[in-house]
């Protein structure tokens, strides 16, 4: 899935969404009827080195969107979605697919599943204690020729922490909160199901980070696939994902290796540059193992020349102590601006570039 997060760093991709000239009219004072929906059409897609899904326009937004406000509860958006387009790519291929912001799921229906039993007949949280259902996001995918719906992938978020008998806040393991996450599945499938028949559906589950960590995203835990006249899971099939926080005691203590070379990555920093510079790396791992390092660096350079050997020479740094299948993204900003981006894919050539203002 480390490709959902390579696209989060690459450089000028995006998805350009353009709005027919039939949707709606913006001059004030129109009094014609109120017009059909236009039909859906694809939007341009910037060339890139990655593999994306195009869209259709006109842009219809995601009918769950900023519904946590609410609940306390933190998702990393960014994870959540880009990991949702990854695992989507395993059953609906982007040279057959369109992808649509979710439209099947409405708010009023996310709502109630969400609440607590005591709120409402169709929640499915328990009456006391934290909520272990936080967030249902539908993504959809259409035929590029027919441009109708022909499948939904659901990214159904989860907390871990629950109340016991005792009235006393505790945690699930990560195999309870996948058998916690079975359950849910199992009783918002049949409901999906009813409005959407013979729809294929890919549902993954999604733990959401600590409420007190502002740094360490979310991570998947699970994921399912749904035939298209199920209302189950026919096959549910483990993620072992983790991220850690360097430099922290929770990375050396798991990951004493990696937390060893970035260590000699910000040394060799801090001596060649010989000013305070702020370093911070997130990195991402299956299965155990590194496979992308985020590597934050914050500092005040006046120079671009400046700003240019230092990025050249932490890039330098970056191929020695790190393995070639890493993909790393180094962010060098000051308090108020980016100043450069180094990008080494895992895959390809690695390239750089410096910001002019």
């Amino acid at each position: 899935m480390h490709a959902a997060w390579k696209q989060a760093a690459a450089l000028g991709a995006v998805l350009l969404l353009t709005l027919t000239g039939t949707a709606c009219s913006f001059l004030p004072g129109k009094t014609k009827d109120t017009p059909q929906p236009a039909q859906p059409s694809i939007s341009p897609i910037v060339a890139a080195s990655e593999d994306y899904y195009a869209s259709v326009a006109p842009f219809q937004p995601n009918q769950t969107r900023g519904m946590l406000a609410n609940y306390g509860y933190r998702i990393d958006f960014s994870h959540l979605e880009l990991g949702l387009t990854e695992i989507a790519r395993e059953t609906f291929a982007p040279d057959k697919y369109l992808f649509q912001e979710g439209q099947q799921l409405k708010r009023e229906q996310v709502n109630a599943w969400i609440s607590r039993k005591k709120q409402n007949p169709e929640a499915l949280n328990p009456e006391k204690g934290p909520r272990t259902l936080v967030h249902i996001l539908e993504h959809d995918y259409l035929e590029k020729d027919s441009r109708k719906l022909a499948g939904i992938v659901l990214g159904i978020s989860l907390s871990p922490l629950y109340q016991d008998t005792s009235g006393a806040e505790k945690s699930y393991s990560s195999e309870e909160l996948r058998t916690k996450g079975q359950q849910l599945a199992a009783q918002i499938l049949p409901k999906v199901r009813a409005n959407n028949p013979n729809i294929p559906m890919v549902v993954a589950l999604f733990q959401v980070p600590e409420k007190n960590s502002s740094l360490v995203p979310g991570h998947f835990i699970m994921s399912g696939t749904v035939g298209a006249t199920d209302s189950s899971v026919s096959k549910w099939v483990p993620i072992n994902e983790e991220y850690y926080l360097f430099p922290s005691d929770a990375a050396e203590k798991a990951q004493p290796q990696v937390s060893l070379q970035y260590d000699k990555l910000r040394k060799s920093i801090q001596s060649y540059i010989g000013e305070y510079i702020g370093l911070t790396g997130l990195g991402r791992f299956s299965g155990g193992e590194l496979n992308e390092l985020t590597i934050t660096a914050t500092a005040e350079y006046d120079s671009r020349t400046v700003v240019l050997q230092f990025t050249q020479y932490a890039g330098g740094l970056i191929d020695q102590l790190f393995d070639k299948n890493v993909h790393v993204n180094l962010y060098v900003q000051s308090m108020n601006q980016p100043l450069a981006i180094y990008v080494r894919p895992a895959e390809g050539k690695p390239y750089m570039h410096i910001y002019r203002k």
